[in-house]
């Protein structure tokens, strides 16, 4: 049997657990693969929709046959059932729990994890402190090579961009890449981290822009916000100017192409939801860690017609586009 080995570490906190968000944290493989399965099908997509001509229903039936394949479908699925990988966590090496930290709108964390702290009625959230783990995909033999170029891209670009857990899309839980199989992942500075997020980029068929979901698109942006040696003061900085950029966006449903809901209903509805396009990452890079946005826009909400058009998006893009960003992609 084949095997695939990524080696991470937990660079914030990560608020992650079962059923109960008052049980003590823990990683748990069904997690991890829902996220290697949201960025699988974001690097996926462009190839799918270039496979049909640009035919959506046809690419989004193939795109769900593929990843069903790869992962694994319902168990009422006789056609894909387990999948060509199974995934175990070896080498976990947790260090503590966060019981304190963030303090909702105390610094500029504390507005990126609003909702973490306690309240009157529970108390603060338990998160992962920092740590290490390794994720290892167990391959049948009927897999192809290019399905394990896909696994290792995805394992890849997780760890370059994303985290898990409660508040990933705002920092919170950032896990960076330290290895995969014999390929190490170690950044003397922030030009060789950026270099390979181009070179990955550069790799996939982008989809055009505005998908119908959060996919690499030609319209996608990636930039550095902000640098220092502690990657706490990292998050105040980064919320800090997160929180700048959504006051100069104007009140109320002007804030929507940040994400839904919006606190205090504000002429939303409650049952409307969307993730924001906003994808936030610390990563350590020698010494220091850095702090990275990526801006993936995508159709935003049935009911926000104009949501199909990227000029929904210009609040974003102000935030993304200032002097004091540093771009790493495209």
């Amino acid at each position: 049997m084949q095997f695939i080995e990524a080696h991470y570490d937990i660079v914030t906190p990560m608020f992650i657990s079962g059923g109960d968000t008052q049980d003590s944290p823990e990683l748990r493989p069904p997690s991890i693969k829902g996220a290697l399965r949201f960025w699988w099908r974001a690097m996926q997509w462009g190839a799918c929709l270039s496979l049909h001509g640009g035919d959506a229903g046809a690419a989004l039936k193939t795109l769900h046959q593929q990843e069903s394949e790869l992962f694994g479908a319902a168990a009422t699925d006789d056609k894909y059932g387990q999948g060509l990988c199974r995934l175990k966590l070896k080498n976990i090496q947790l260090k503590g729990e966060e019981l304190s930290w963030p303090k909702n709108n105390v610094s500029g964390a504390g507005f990126l994890g609003f909702g973490l702290d306690a309240t009157h009625d529970t108390p603060h959230r338990k998160a992962i402190n920092e740590g290490q783990f390794t994720v290892c995909l167990m391959l049948k033999p009927q897999i192809s090579a290019e399905q394990i170029t896909q696994l290792k891209n995805t394992l890849i670009l997780w760890g370059l961009l994303g985290g898990l857990g409660s508040r990933a899309r705002r920092g919170f839980g950032s896990v960076a890449i330290k290895q995969l199989d014999e390929h190490y992942f170690d950044f003397s500075n922030s030009d060789m981290y950026h270099e390979a997020i181009r070179k990955l980029l550069h790799g996939t068929i982008l989809a055009p822009a505005m998908p119908l979901f959060t996919a690499v698109n030609e319209a996608m942006h990636i930039a550095q916000a902000c640098q220092n040696k502690d990657p706490r003061r990292v998050m105040d900085e980064l919320g800090a100017q997160y929180k700048l950029a959504r006051q100069e966006a104007g009140k109320g449903r002007e804030k929507a192409p940040f994400g839904l809901p919006l606190a205090g209903n504000r002429g939303v509805a409650d049952d409307k939801r969307r993730g924001s396009p906003l994808l936030m990452h610390i990563h350590p890079v020698a010494a220091e860690y850095v702090a990275l946005i990526t801006f993936i826009p995508a159709h935003f909400h049935q009911d926000y017609p104009k949501g199909e058009h990227l000029d929904f998006y210009k609040a974003l893009q102000d935030f993304m586009y200032k002097n004091t960003m540093e771009r790493v992609y495209p």
